[in-house]
C-alpha cells in the first residue's frame, strides 16, 4: 500500500515543478519592470553616456525667463597675495639732538603725540650758551674797530704816509675777525639764537629746541633735569607724509610684479583690503628667506597707518583675455560648476532640449567668471543659458525626487 502511494506522489510533484518553472520564465511583467530603470532617469530628460539633458516646453521656457548667450573674451585681472609692513623712509625718521648739550629744564612729550614743524620740543640750560653769545658780541665790537682802522690805513697808504706793510696787517686782522664772527653766528644759529637780534642786555642761558619736521613723536629717551650730551638723542620724530608699504614677494613670483601695478591692502587682520597704493620700487636683492622687498606708495594717509604695522595685500599682477560667462550662467551643485547649453529647439508646439555641462571656473570680476569649456564644445557656436540656469537645475532635482 505504501509503495503504491509513493508511485502516485512522485509524478505529481514533477508535473507541479515543471509548471512553476515555465510560468516564471515566461512572465512578461518581471522582465519589463527591471530594464527601464537602467536607461531612464527622469521623465522628459535623459542621461546617455554620462550626458545629462533636460527638456522644457515653450511655457516652461517662458516662465523660467531663459536667456541665451555665448562665452566672450574679456580682460580680467589676476591677483598675487603678499604680506608686509608699513615702513618709513630713513629721510622721514628724525632724531633730534643738540650739538652743545645742556641740562633739560622743560620737556612735555609722549610717544604718539603730534608735533608741528617749529613747535617747541624742550628747553635746555648751559653756561656755555652765555659764553658763546659773549664771544660773538666781543668779536663783533673788535670787527667794528677793525673796519674803521682799515679805512684809515687805506687812505694813508694812498698818500704814502704809512708803509704798505701796516695796511696789509690791518687788512689781515679785519678778515680774521670777519671769519670769527661768521663762525660764531653759525654756532648761535644751531642753538636757534638770532645773532642779529643779540645785544648785551639780551644774553640768555636757556635755549628752546624747535621741531625740525611735522610728524609724530615715536621715542623720548630723556627726562627733565637730565644733562643732554651732544651725542644724545633728545626725541625721535616720524614724518608720516611719505609712508610706504613694504611687501615681501617670494622669489618665484617676483617676475610677475612691475612698477605701476595697483596694490589693495588692509592693516592687521583687516581682510577688506580697503586701502590702495601703487608699486614704485622693486628690490634688487634676495633675502635669506628667499623674498624680495617691493615698495608701494599708499593713495593718501589713513589714521590706522602705524609704522611697522602688519599689512596683508593683493597685487593686481596681470591682465589677460579669457573666455568668460556672466556669473548667473554658472551654477554649483554637488561640488561641481555647471552650465547649460541649448542642443535642440524643435517641434510644434516648440520644445527645448538643454545639455548640462561641467566646466572649470577661474577669476571672477565685475559679475563675470572665467570658464574652461569641454573640448567638444565650440565656444563661438554653442548657445549657453546665461539667465535661468538655476531653473533648469531645479527641474532636474525635482524630477529626480519624483
Amino acid at each position: 500500500m505504501a509503495s503504491n502511494l509513493h508511485s502516485l506522489f512522485l509524478p505529481a510533484l514533477l508535473i507541479t515543478t515543471l509548471l512553476i518553472s515555465c510560468h516564471s520564465s515566461q512572465d512578461p511583467e518581471t522582465k519589463d519592470t527591471t530594464t527601464p530603470t537602467a536607461t531612464t532617469v527622469i521623465p522628459g530628460d535623459s542621461v546617455r553616456s554620462g550626458v545629462v539633458r533636460v527638456s522644457l516646453t515653450q511655457a516652461q521656457y517662458d516662465v523660467a525667463s531663459i536667456e541665451l548667450g555665448r562665452p566672450m573674451l574679456r580682460t580680467l585681472k589676476t591677483t598675487l597675495k603678499a604680506n608686509g609692513t608699513i615702513d618709513v623712509p630713513a629721510s622721514n625718521q628724525v632724531s633730534v639732538a643738540v650739538p652743545f648739550g645742556g641740562y633739560i629744564r622743560k620737556i612735555d612729550l609722549e610717544p604718539g603725540m603730534a608735533v608741528r614743524k617749529g613747535q617747541p620740543l624742550a628747553v635746555l640750560e648751559n653756561p656755555e650758551f652765555i659764553q658763546l653769545q659773549q664771544d660773538y658780541l666781543d668779536t663783533k665790537a673788535k670787527l667794528e674797530f677793525a673796519d674803521l682802522e682799515f679805512v684809515r690805513q687805506q687812505e694813508l697808504s694812498r698818500d704814502n704816509v704809512n708803509a704798505l706793510k701796516v695796511f696789509q696787517q690791518v687788512r689781515a686782522n679785519r678778515q680774521s675777525l670777519q671769519a670769527q664772527l661768521a663762525g660764531l653766528s653759525q654756532r648761535l644759529a644751531i642753538l636757534h639764537i638770532d645773532a642779529n637780534q643779540l645785544s648785551p642786555s639780551q644774553l640768555t642761558r636757556l635755549v628752546t629746541i624747535p621741531s625740525p619736521v611735522s610728524g609724530f613723536v615715536t621715542n623720548v629717551p630723556v627726562n627733565n633735569g637730565r644733562f643732554l650730551n651732544p651725542s644724545d638723542v633728545l626725541v625721535e620724530i616720524t614724518n608720516v607724509d611719505h609712508l610706504h608699504v613694504r611687501l615681501s614677494i617670494f622669489e618665484k613670483d617676483i617676475h610677475r610684479v612691475r612698477t605701476g601695478q595697483v596694490v589693495r591692502f588692509g592693516m592687521g587682520g583687516d581682510s577688506s583690503f580697503g586701502h590702495r597704493g601703487t608699486i614704485f620700487l622693486l628690490g634688487k636683492s634676495i633675502a635669506a628667506d628667499r623674498v624680495v622687498s617691493v615698495l608701494a606708495h599708499p593713495d593718501g594717509y589713513a589714521p590706522d597707518f602705524l609704522p611697522g604695522g602688519y599689512v596683508s595685500a593683493l597685487i593686481d599682477v596681470k591682465t589677460q583675455p579669457l573666455q568668460t560667462l556672466p556669473e548667473s550662467a554658472v551654477v554649483s551643485y554637488g561640488g561641481k560648476a555647471l552650465v547649460y547649453t541649448l542642443e535642440k529647439k524643435q517641434g510644434n508646439p516648440i520644445s527645448y532640449q538643454f545639455r548640462q555641462v561641467e566646466v572649470k571656473t577661474g577669476i571672477r570680476e565685475n559679475g563675470y567668471v572665467a570658464v574652461v569649456l569641454p573640448s567638444d564644445l565650440n565656444a563661438t557656436l554653442t548657445p549657453v543659458v546665461v539667465k535661468g540656469a538655476y531653473s533648469l537645475l531645479a527641474k532636474l532635482n525635482n524630477s529626480e525626487e519624483e
